[in-house]
């Protein structure tokens, strides 16, 4: 059986450790006599699934259906300077399930959820007075991917998690306390877990979020 051409785990370790080495870097060339309060991030986001997280429940053999879902999302944004930062997260993707009647099973229901745990870098442009200010991040961490549903011969429901890496690029503007952006999320992996062809397959389960964020700084 042919499989699909796609970065494994070490490539995304590699990314990983890419954000993780640039994070230092610029760190060190931080301002010696201080950096800005920290500030806490909550986001919420409209997600567009791509590859086999969107692709006809029917008439694909590793398609899930799924058209849309909701985003909702914490980061903590540690601020090296007033452009540059780091900050853990966790995000939350529920998907609008796939629901409808089959002749064999009756009511069915194909539910996919996603739980991302990253870190990103981020570089926002220009300088803190400016009423808009334009950035870019880079991201990467791990996903639980999660399908409540039927195998593709209806004959049995399943409910099954994987886990795996994952990387991300952003860019948007903040204008004041606020934030908005366009994020592309990769999220591939391989496993058996989730439809039984007999094969470990490898899934395309990337996504594009638009994101709306509320930013609250704190002192350090």
């Amino acid at each position: 059986m042919p499989t699909k051409n796609q970065g494994g785990p070490l490539s995304y370790a590699g990314l990983a450790l890419l954000v993780c080495g640039l994070t230092l870097l610029f760190g060190v060339q931080a301002r010696a006599e201080g950096h800005p309060p920290s500030q806490v991030v909550f986001e919420v986001g409209y997600v567009q699934p791509r590859g086999d997280l969107a692709d006809d429940f029917f008439d694909t053999p590793l398609g899930f259906g799924i058209k849309e879902g909701l985003e909702l999302g914490f980061r903590w944004r540690y601020r090296f300077s007033e452009s540059l930062s780091i900050s853990p997260s966790f995000h939350f993707v529920d998907y609008k399930n796939l629901s409808g009647e089959n002749e064999e099973v009756g009511a069915y229901r194909i539910k996919p959820t996603t739980l991302r745990y990253s870190l990103e870098l981020m570089y926002i442009l220009l300088n803190p007075d400016t009423a808009v200010r334009p950035f870019i991040a880079g991201s990467a961490g791990i996903v639980r991917n999660r399908v409540e549903g039927y195998w593709k011969t209806w004959d049995k429901a399943f409910d099954s998690s994987v886990n795996a890496p994952f990387f991300g690029l952003r860019a948007g503007f903040q204008v004041g306390g606020f934030e908005f952006s366009a994020v592309y999320n990769v999220n591939r992996f391989d496993t058996w877990r989730f439809f039984n062809t007999g094969y470990e397959e490898s899934y395309v389960w990337d996504n594009v979020v638009i994101r709306a964020a509320w930013i609250i700084p704190f002192t350090n």
